[in-house]
């Protein structure tokens, strides 16, 4: 079976991308989707010991700028259950929108916007009752690192009152819309105000553009990996073939069908020859029958090569 190449996909990917966009369909974007603002506040309760980083680099006859010693403050299973609690929210976050700018906001169809604020907002729910949790035991927690955890460590300048820790978290989300080229109405004369607009008008291209192709990207990945964890044959043994291997293209496809901005016929006709392909395939299934193996790598291998040609 042919092989397909990852770093040859991806070339003619950015190559389809930096191609103009077609004309008409930006206009509907401000009516399509939201822009996203996650913010996360949580204490790491670690701090760099400047004396413990002399001793060993002295110790060890190193420079001053070989390391540094930091020491976490707490052994505290609720504190390490917030921070994978966080580290779950912002994976959501990033999985389930799209880039618009390279930093900030980014762009959430209106079509995932309530289970997106239903998710967000049960998440939100059990970080305030871990942080609440934490709060009620802190104090014995510091108590517990003063006797046994970091020892001769202990400072108790590092520790701030469980009222200052409580400014120091945060977790909200904000939303706002996405302005037209329309929306310039400062007076500042009718020939500065078109200016803007014919350059926000570029701008907003731009972004699409970007936006469209990270989810060209975040397709690319799973599906070239598919591709190869199914290029094996009857008796050889399958290396690297995980249950998340449909998944993963599945969950990426969903996205490509809410996030298709410019509804465009071919975005769309690549996202429902995906999930005929998928339907009913499941990973034990590709595991046990050579011929649905075969015939999926066909049809991926089909969509790949077709992918490019659809020509933003």
């Amino acid at each position: 079976m042919n092989q397909v190449s990852e770093t040859n996909y991806q070339d003619r990917v950015y190559q389809a991308y930096a191609e103009p966009l077609t004309p008409a369909p930006v206009p509907s974007i401000s009516s399509s989707a939201v822009l996203v603002s996650l913010s996360r506040s949580v204490p790491k309760m670690t701090k760099i010991d400047k004396q413990v980083t002399a001793e060993v680099t002295s110790a060890k006859h190193a420079s001053k700028s070989a390391g540094k010693f930091q020491k976490k403050l707490l052994n505290c299973s609720v504190l390490d259950a917030l921070h994978t609690l966080s580290g779950q929210i912002y994976s959501y976050h990033i999985e389930n929108t799209v880039a618009w700018t390279d930093r900030g906001p980014r762009l959430l169809p209106n079509e995932k916007l309530i289970d997106y604020k239903n998710t967000v907002e049960a998440f939100f729910v059990e970080a305030d009752l871990l942080w609440e949790d934490f709060l009620r035991v802190y104090p014995s927690r510091v108590a517990s690192a003063q006797l046994n955890h970091v020892g001769d460590m202990f400072n108790e300048s590092d520790y701030p009152t469980v009222e200052e820790l409580r400014r120091k978290f945060r977790m909200a989300v904000s939303y706002e819309p996405i302005p037209d080229a329309g929306d310039f109405r400062v007076d500042i004369g009718n020939q500065a105000a078109q200016e803007m607009a014919d350059t926000y008008t570029t701008l907003l291209q731009d972004r699409v553009r970007a936006a469209m192709g990270d989810v060209m990207e975040r397709l690319t990945a799973p599906l070239v990996n598919m591709s190869k964890m199914l290029d094996y044959h009857e008796g050889e043994k399958a290396t690297g073939f995980r249950d998340t291997l449909v998944d993963n293209v599945t969950a990426i496809v969903d996205l490509l069908r809410t996030c298709n901005l410019t509804n465009d016929p071919h975005i769309t006709s690549v996202q429902k020859q995906l999930r005929a392909t998928l339907t009913g395939v499941t990973p034990d299934g590709l595991r046990r029958d050579p011929t649905l193996r075969a015939n999926t790598k066909r049809d991926v291998d089909s969509i790949i090569k077709n992918l490019p040609s659809l020509g933003f």
